[in-house]
């Protein structure tokens, strides 16, 4: 079978008024391309079922002649303006049932908030429905239910919520496993690189550009861009050409480079048995958030401290008073007391504190807005600190912040099986 044309067609009028962004198709194509699928085409309609029923039947002609695989979000609301439903079952002739699964949740939802099941609306209830004999996609962050409905020869047509908390989470636990199933991925062979604390544009300019002629021949790359890190994504039909650019990108970026940060982490805490606790003041428990986001976690993950204040960082790890009076929060003498308190209160193989400038106000000349410290306790009982300005506004400086620390993390984790 060859490979899909894919087409990502979102809906909704905000989104072709101007007055809403559409983040689904980008996120989407960008996880595609990781898996080794190539989008064709991007197409934002408004809230009309007659263009929306006349892009489809398009697609479904096109089916006639080549795989074709539709990816659309939005529509699947409770609301007047949601044609999603209405225009797949003109689409394809077909009735529509209501998903036992999701109707009970939906009871359930209703329950909690004091209400009985006859309270539910018809529209609100129309959620649960999709068209027969079709492949149900489970919404477990929300209540209405994505849906594959087959367009013809192995062509789908795949429906999914525009909210983005609840697409992601239906793309990457539903829809991924059954696209592998279905479709070949274009023959081709893939390595994904991480590269740390260096911009897009000056990765392009040093590597990408000053390597094309020696190593990018018939070889595809992307690239995204991330709070602290770039992904570099390489494919091709040989896989020599990539063992070799990921050789010269090892050589020339031996103490940036990285893999699956996040996996890694998870994967070997586990393995190798080694716990972590964290104190953190100002990214507010995000680094425990994403050491916690993978199910097992409980296996290596002892706890946290939520150290905002200097009184906490004295009372709850001990950093002593003069310390913090002398040197002052946001300092290497602060996050190296902070990570050796961690380990007293917790006994954890490793103890990781961070302390820093968030903004938008706080910062001086000596200490700008995103100046983050970050110590380290590793199982040896040494304690390393780590100074960065991170750029952006509070947000990024957080998200930058915590990614930071796992990529410390992944280093030291790195070094034990060296």
């Amino acid at each position: 079978m060859e490979a899909p044309y894919i087409v990502i067609i979102s809906t909704g009028s905000e989104i072709t008024a101007g007055r809403s962004l559409d983040t689904n198709s980008g996120w989407m194509a960008n996880q595609l391309f990781e898996l080794g699928w190539k989008v064709k085409k991007f197409i934002g309609l408004p809230d009309d079922p007659d263009l929306i029923l006349s892009e489809l039947k398009a697609l479904k002609q096109l089916a006639e002649t080549r795989p074709v695989l539709v990816l659309m979000t939005g529509g699947l609301g409770p609301t007047e303006d949601d044609y999603t439903l209405e225009t797949v079952l003109k689409l394809s002739g077909k009735k529509s049932y209501s998903v036992e699964k999701a109707k009970i949740r939906l009871q359930r939802i209703y329950e909690s908030r004091g209400k009985q099941y006859s309270d539910i609306l018809p529209t609100v209830l129309r959620q649960t429905h999709v068209p027969e004999d079709c492949k149900t996609l489970d919404n477990t962050v929300g209540i209405a239910v994505g849906f594959v409905e087959p367009i013809g020869t192995d062509s789908y047509l795949v429906c999914m919520p525009g909210v983005p908390s609840e697409m992601k989470e239906m793309f990457t636990r539903r829809l991924v496993p059954e696209l592998k199933r279905i479709y070949p991925r274009e023959n081709l062979v893939q390595k994904t690189k991480w590269l740390w604390n260096i911009g897009e544009s000056l990765y392009q300019k040093d590597f990408v550009e000053t390597h094309r002629d020696e190593l990018f021949q018939n070889v595809e790359w992307g690239v995204t861009a991330n709070r602290g890190y770039i992904k570099c994504i390489f494919q091709s039909t040989d896989s020599k050409p990539l063992e070799r650019i990921i050789q010269k990108l090892e050589t020339q970026y031996p103490k940036i480079i990285s893999d699956d940060v996040f996996e890694f982490v998870h994967e070997h805490l586990i393995s190798e048995k080694l716990t972590i606790a964290v104190g953190e003041s100002c990214t507010g428990g995000l680094l425990g958030k994403k050491l916690t986001d993978f199910p097992g976690s409980s296996s290596y993950f002892v706890g946290g401290f939520l150290t905002y204040s200097n009184e906490m960082k004295d009372s709850l790890l001990g950093v002593p008073s003069d310390t913090l009076q002398s040197f002052g929060a946001v300092s290497k003498e602060t996050a190296e007391a902070m990570a050796k308190g961690i380990s007293e209160k917790t006994k954890a193989d490793y103890c990781i504190s961070i302390t820093g400038i968030a903004g938008p106000d706080g910062g001086t000349e000596a200490k700008p807005v995103g100046t983050v410290w970050i110590g380290i306790k590793t199982p040896d009982g040494s304690v390393q600190t780590h100074s960065y300005i991170f750029p952006g506004n509070r947000e990024g400086i957080r998200e930058n912040a915590s990614n930071t620390a796992l990529f410390l993390l992944y280093q030291s984790l790195k070094k034990r099986n060296v």
